[in-house]
């Protein structure tokens, strides 16, 4: 049973380092941690069983805005981050990575996690449930937390 679960584990993580070839987010000049941020907004935003348009228009929007891309390359790298967001089983193997980023940087993002929660208008359950395990997993502090929830429910 635990090899089975090895093989999947490096089967998948080979899937990831996609053999050589350049991903989308690279050639258009995103890092890793950005890119895997857009992915768990994605993932976010698919939380209510949902996706509302607002949330898809925000991400892109800012992909275009934080990262300086244009349209034409912001969307092949939305497109790549939905398809992993969607394929996706669990959190961590994008956090694992992020929780490496400055603490006020996870806090950015925690803020931008919010935005996506609330585009729509409501904050679904599940969508906070899931921010609460990504915030544990960046290990943001619960004041923090709440701070960041407050801050941008009050928006």
């Amino acid at each position: 049973m635990f090899n089975l679960f090895k093989n999947l584990l490096e089967k998948a993580n080979a899937d990831w380092q996609g053999g050589g070839q350049q991903h989308p987010w690279q050639q258009a000049g995103v890092s890793e941690q950005q890119y895997l941020s857009v992915v768990l907004m994605l993932q976010l935003a698919h939380a209510d069983f949902s996706s509302e348009q607002q949330e898809h228009d925000l991400v892109l929007h800012y992909l275009q805005q934080e990262y300086a891309l244009t349209a034409e390359a912001a969307e092949p790298v939305f497109n790549a981050a939905l398809a992993q967001a969607l394929d996706a089983t669990c959190l961590h193997a994008f956090t694992s990575k992020l929780k490496a980023l400055a603490y006020a940087d996870r806090l950015a993002l925690l803020d931008q996690l919010w935005k996506v929660a609330y585009a729509d208008g409501e904050l679904d359950p599940n969508e906070e449930a899931m921010l609460r395990k990504i915030a544990d997993l960046l290990f943001i502090r619960h004041s923090d937390y709440i701070q960041s929830k407050l801050a941008i429910q009050s928006v």
